[in-house]
């Protein structure tokens, strides 16, 4: 009776284990493998920058006495007055403002000190603002940095893409695709009862488990769908009850757009390589 028992007791924990396991491995599969863009994009909402500068990054309040008048945002071409290159991205997060502005803030209001005859009176404008840039040096990490640095570089449209590409980007924009998967296609959105979770961006492990080759992506922007999950049970129950469907732009196309698109996605994923080499020899 006894040795009946344990075999039960070693058949049942056998279940248990093989059970878990298979839920573990499913969990596994469904959680989202984040880009920098995403992952900047969760701390910006983290540390309260869109309390300044509006949703997502994309629009402001108002800052009397400011040269706008308002904190910029970060889209729109507004915020490039404000950034010359990609290590000014990083002071303004590190020490709330680049080098560049200080040293020249300092000059303006030393000459015009000299001018009234009050040489001391040497400071920072920024200091009489209602409104101040935070210094998030002490804050963060050189990763975070990095992360917060690729979501910035997403909503501003930073890096420009080569033409045939940049027609890809234009064409994307006039589609509306940037409305599910993020400025430039780089950030991505939720997506209720999906897989995952989330639309990912057009880079990364999530993109590449969606799009294996250069066919499937032309099937997804024709059709919205491509057979590899058609056929496939699990991936067709995924993708049919998925909140926000794929739309199928077959119709929509202009002349030249397809190739455009593909183009501008291809140029993604060696942008995404490339910095991720970048990060890799630090």
């Amino acid at each position: 009776m006894n040795f009946s028992h344990s075999r039960v007791a070693i058949a049942l924990g056998i279940v248990v284990v093989l059970v878990g396991s298979a839920l573990g491995v499913f969990v596994y599969v469904r959680t989202p493998r984040l880009t920098p863009a995403l992952r900047g994009a969760q701390l910006a909402r983290e540390f309260g920058c869109f309390a300044c500068h509006g949703p997502g990054g994309t629009g402001s309040i108002p800052n009397p006495g400011s040269e706008e008048e308002e904190v910029p945002a970060w889209d729109g071409g507004t915020a490039m007055m404000y950034v010359k290159n990609e290590q000014e991205i990083r002071e303004w997060i590190l020490y709330g403002r680049p080098k560049r502005l200080e040293d020249e803030e300092r000059h303006a209001f030393a000459g015009d000190s000299e001018a009234h005859g009050d040489e001391n009176d040497v400071h920072d404008r920024s200091s009489l603002l209602p409104l101040r840039m935070l210094a998030f040096e002490n804050v963060i990490s050189e990763n975070q940095l990095d992360d917060l640095v690729a979501y910035y570089k997403a909503v501003a449209a930073f890096e420009t893409p080569p033409p045939r590409a940049r027609e890809g980007y234009e064409a994307a924009s006039r589609l509306g695709c940037y409305g599910c998967h993020g400025p430039g296609g780089r950030v991505g959105s939720n997506n209720p009862r999906s897989f995952k979770g989330y639309i990912p961006p057009w880079h990364g492990r999530d993109f590449a488990e969606l799009v294996k080759n250069e066919e499937e992506l032309r099937r997804w922007i024709l059709d919205g769908k491509i057979d590899r999950f058609e056929s496939n049970p699990v991936a067709r129950y995924f993708v049919r009850r998925q909140a926000i469907q794929m739309p199928a732009y077959r119709d929509a196309l202009r002349d030249g757009e397809l190739e455009g698109l593909v183009t501008y996605v291809h140029w993604l994923n060696e942008e995404s390589e490339t910095q991720t080499r970048h990060e890799g020899r630090r």
